[in-house]
């Protein structure tokens, strides 16, 4: 039982890393062209902040299911952001994000919980 907690965990890690490279990405080329300096520095952040993430849900914490959950707002915002200022493309990696990383962890809430409970089950 165990080794499918930390399955969980390191394909959650995977994914978010996945989310982070595809953040970076969007975010270079929107600077690089200029037109979307703003958006690309978001998307910037928002790629920093899916590194860090991956990190930390190697070792799943109090709180974990419940972040996610209320994900959705970060969503909302990227994709606002992404469409007023020109980077269409980065609703894609908000999709994503939707549906690859949160549908993912609110798929297996249950077991999730278990290692906010008991860490020790992804270690």
């Amino acid at each position: 039982m165990a080794s499918n907690h930390k399955q969980l965990a390191k394909t959650l890690s995977e994914r978010e890393q996945i989310s982070a490279i595809l953040w970076l990405i969007i975010g270079i080329i929107q600077v690089i062209s200029l037109a979307g300096v703003i958006c690309g520095a978001w998307n910037i952040y928002c790629a920093y902040c899916r590194f860090k993430q991956s990190k930390a849900v190697l070792t799943p914490y109090p709180g974990l299911v419940q972040s996610y959950d209320k994900w959705m707002t970060n969503i909302i915002v990227s994709i606002v952001i992404n469409v007023l200022l020109g980077g269409v493309i980065g609703v894609a990696a908000a999709i994503f994000d939707l549906l690859a990383i949160r549908g993912y962890v609110l798929e297996n809430k249950q077991t999730f919980e278990e290692m906010e409970a008991d860490p020790s089950l992804a270690a």
